[in-house]
């Protein structure tokens, strides 16, 4: 049986502070990014047609579900898990460019698809 997202997330919380290496400010910050990356990945996989509403997509039948939980759910999930289980700066890094060129191209999409919205601005953050 699956835990529901958010207790997934608290408990995955509490079990990085307690068990990782979390003597820096730094090193924290990382796995707080990995963290809000697997909570989301384990929202998509758990509840794909949720994660296609925050997304602002429609999956289009069992195969637009399966997309969702294959690249949102896996994808996030895979990479922010290893990230956190391999302690790797390099992967750390990985996931925040990941991160940074989602935001990028989004202000992009601003320009160039007239999407700028206070819905959209706020999926930066």
């Amino acid at each position: 049986m699956f835990l529901n997202p958010s207790q997934w997330f608290i408990e995955m919380t509490l079990l990085s502070l307690c068990v990782l290496n979390t003597n820096n400010m730094e090193n924290s910050l990382h796995i707080i990014g990995a963290l809000f990356t697997a909570f989301f990945g384990v929202l998509a996989i758990v509840r794909p047609k949720r994660m296609a509403a925050i997304a602002g997509i429609i999956p289009k039948g069992r195969r637009g579900v399966s997309e969702i939980r294959a690249v949102y759910g896996g994808w996030m999930f895979g990479l922010s898990g290893y990230a956190i289980w391999s302690q790797s700066l390099d992967v750390f890094y990985c996931l925040g460019a990941g991160w940074f060129g989602a935001a990028l191209f989004r202000i992009v999409s601003f320009v160039t698809d007239k999407s700028f919205s206070g819905q959209n601005l706020r999926m930066m953050f």
